[in-house]
């Protein structure tokens, strides 16, 4: 007999939630009803949804976000609250046990393994603490204290990249590359783009910005793999890796990937959900360095948007995570 799941879907706006709606939809063992959410009142995945609602904007304000998911839980009732975004996630995070009360099961781990990979930099010190390999990094603040790192990093004659501790995605992502004179934008719709350290702080400038609260790393030229893991108390139950085949690496969204078995990142991703005892979906981005050998370039604690990726080539995690 098929179980009847109501689960509540945030960002349901997204540009790749068809096959994440679809990949909840295809299951013979549960039967989901699902209610969408998001933002904006003409979000394309509400045709998708058994039902629909507008919340607030979460980052904004995240009491009005959460009375008004409550509120949709006192009216319509639902069991499982998933979040695609990691700014409701460690909303989420931080009043679990409010939802727990109610009855509302969450995909969001622990508080503390939210807040510490919403900062970057706290992110490497831990693994690195934990004696996972994470390669060389620096935090910076200004602009002599970014001159003297990239320096350390091999710049010129090595590329840099520079990326806000908080940042998410690709938003302030900057690449130092002494071949670029002037500054060149690789996003339209966001501050990400490279050139040479000059021509950059010009940017910087004249964006009314600064280098505060910076990470500051190697380039790594190798393809990045993004990894869909769903884990239970530290222990990996699902994994797929994702060749990236992007033109361009910083996109916020996917232009092709390439599914692969490696057991190098098997092991590395392993022994990251292990440390922090990960209880739920993530998503990692890694990359290989100069030696072979994996790092992590970032984290979250949601299934990323392109995990309909894993889906169309016939790894459905999203049931997983629903069973």
């Amino acid at each position: 007999m098929k179980i009847k799941v109501k689960i509540l879907v945030t960002c349901i706006g997204g540009r790749l939630v068809l096959d994440m709606i679809k990949a909840i939809r295809d299951s013979n063992d549960y039967i989901p009803f699902i209610i969408g959410v998001d933002t904006n009142s003409n979000a394309k995945g509400r045709l998708l949804c058994d039902k629909f609602f507008v919340v607030p904007d979460s980052e904004r304000n995240k009491n009005k976000w959460i009375a008004k998911i409550l509120e949709i839980h006192e009216n319509v009732g639902f069991d499982l609250l998933l979040t695609l975004s990691e700014g409701e996630c460690l909303i989420v995070s931080q009043n679990k046990k409010m939802f727990l009360k109610r009855k509302i099961k969450t995909s969001v781990g622990d508080k503390k393994f939210l807040e510490i990979i919403s900062d970057k930099y706290k992110l490497m010190e831990f693994l690195k603490r934990k004696k996972i390999h994470t390669g060389t990094f620096f935090s910076v603040n200004n602009k002599n204290q970014v001159f003297e790192t990239i320096k350390k990093l091999g710049y010129p004659e090595r590329r840099v990249v520079l990326k806000p501790r908080l940042g998410r995605g690709s938003r302030g992502v900057l690449i130092c590359d002494k071949n670029k004179a002037k500054f060149k934008y690789l996003l339209k719709d966001r501050f990400c783009g490279t050139g040479n350290f000059e021509s950059i702080n010009n940017e910087l400038i004249k964006k009314k910005l600064n280098f505060s609260n910076y990470l500051a790393l190697p380039f790594y030229s190798k393809t990045i793999r993004d990894i869909d893991c769903l884990s239970k108390k530290g222990q990996i139950l699902d994994i797929v890796i994702r060749k990236r085949q992007l033109k361009n690496p910083l996109t916020p969204s996917s232009t092709g990937h390439m599914i692969e078995m490696n057991s190098k990142i098997i092991e590395y991703i392993s022994l990251i959900c292990l440390v922090f005892k990960i209880n739920g979906p993530c998503d990692f981005d890694v990359v290989f360095d100069d030696n072979d050998e994996p790092i992590l370039l970032d984290a979250g604690s949601r299934f990323s948007g392109s995990v309909g990726c894993s889906y169309v080539a016939g790894k459905n995690m999203l049931a997983q995570l629903i069973r």
